[in-house]
């Protein structure tokens, strides 16, 4: 019996699909979509997933950004999916919103609420699935509850690292949790095969990247300097998110989302009640609230008369506030905000990947919001949600694979045998 790995389009970010399979059982590591600038354009099929007679038995879902997850919805419906809950919670929520506007997106939204079909991934829970068993481990990543698998099949186990970083306030413990729970210690060692892992950053020139923690004591410092904030982030980053929460929170300031950002935030928080519940093996049927932050009103023109929104203002005038804008309307508010409030001389807080507003010869350039930053006082405070260069080669040491390392997830993607 021996086990079969294929990989397909790793030789760049985001869409990397992997396949494992042993004489009895198939399963899938993710399913997303290409990124904008990707090198291949065509959407992945494959045979006995997405189209034909079903051939795979469970699909694996890393976390919930596009390119790893963005099209479960085209994999063939008697095929189980397993995810986390935040990851399940952050996709309801981009649904819910987008299916205001397209119907569509309903088909999603029943996917994601079939629980028949869609299985909930806990830490450290395996699941087995025919002759493999999968156990899932939470890693540091710009996605909450990103995680890493142990796939353990009849003869190998197989570590896919999923996307990941030592950088963030969880990274310091990515070794332990290697050594400890996937290699085993001393007498109970028991070495990994084949090590897949992400190499976004083998390409990039990412100097002196930041952690989270650093990050968050320059947003302290910038929230407490600047009366007006404007944050423009993703609204999946619920660490980042968090952070500038609390710095604003600490200034005394109010807090401005739109209702999309506010159920996404309130999610995170559902999410840590539902974790702790489940680690602690206790009911959990609390609604988290949150507080401090509420819906923006100041960018609606129907809603200027109103008393609510009067009353916005002035909050906003007496305390200062942090105003989060993400998506596809940020220049456009963005602009129009910081003209309304030009005299409170507000700073902008760009909190994304920089290449969004500078690489304009590329797919992914966004001219409207390079614009609207370029005129306003913006600072770019971001940290990479990916391993370093040298993080990585630095766990690829570690793991020391008897057989081979897989780098994808990178435009300078390979199979490294064992001669390192």
């Amino acid at each position: 019996m021996s086990t079969n790995i294929e990989f397909l389009h790793a030789d760049q970010i985001g869409g990397c699909v992997t396949l494992i399979s042993t004489d009895t059982t198939k399963i899938c590591i993710d399913f997303g979509e290409n990124l904008p600038g990707s090198k291949y354009k065509e959407a992945l099929e494959v045979e006995g997933l997405t189209s034909g007679e079903q051939q795979y038995d469970a699909v694996f879902f890393t976390h919930y950004h596009g390119d790893h997850i963005g099209r479960f919805d085209k994999i063939l419906p008697g095929i189980p999916l397993y995810m986390s809950q935040m990851c399940r919670y952050s996709l309801l929520n981009i649904y819910h919103a987008l299916a205001q506007h397209d119907a569509q997106y309903n088909r999603q939204i029943e996917i994601l609420e079939d629980k028949t079909r869609n299985h909930v991934l806990w830490p450290q829970q395996a699941v087995q699935v025919g002759d493999i068993k999968v156990t899932p481990y939470t890693i540091d990543h710009s996605a909450e509850a990103a995680m890493m698998f142990l796939i353990e099949t009849p003869d190998k186990r197989i570590l896919h690292m999923g996307d990941f970083r030592t950088h963030g306030f969880m990274g310091e413990k990515l070794k332990k949790l290697l050594l400890h729970y996937v290699l085993g210690l001393q007498l109970r060692y028991k070495p990994v095969d084949i090590l897949i892992t992400e190499g976004t950053n083998m390409t990039r020139e990412e100097q002196g990247m930041l952690t989270e923690s650093e990050l968050f004591q320059q947003e302290r410092a910038l929230l407490s300097q600047h009366k007006l904030v404007f944050c423009i982030c993703s609204s999946t980053n619920f660490i980042r998110l968090r952070n500038f929460y609390r710095a604003a929170r600490a200034a005394h300031k109010v807090v401005l989302a739109s209702g999309y950002m506010l159920k996404q935030v309130q999610s995170y928080y559902q999410y840590k009640l539902d974790l702790y519940a489940y680690l602690n093996n206790c009911k959990q049927d609390r609604e988290f609230r949150l507080s401090g932050m509420y819906s923006l009103l100041l960018d609606k023109e129907a809603l200027q008369d109103k008393l609510a929104c009067k009353l916005q203002e002035k909050k906003l005038r007496e305390r200062g506030a942090l105003i989060f804008l993400s998506g596809t309307q940020a220049a456009e508010k963005l602009q129009r905000l910081v003209e309304k409030y030009n005299d409170l001389q507000p700073l902008v807080i760009y909190s994304q990947w920089s290449g969004y507003i500078k690489d304009k010869e590329t797919e992914y350039y966004n001219a409207e919001l390079a614009e609207a930053c370029a005129a306003c006082n913006t600072v770019q405070l971001h940290t990479s949600g990916h391993a370093s260069k040298e993080v990585v080669e630095e766990i690829i040491r570690l793991v020391n694979p008897r057989e081979y390392v897989a780098i994808i997830h990178s435009e300078q993607a390979e199979i490294r045998y064992r001669q390192y």
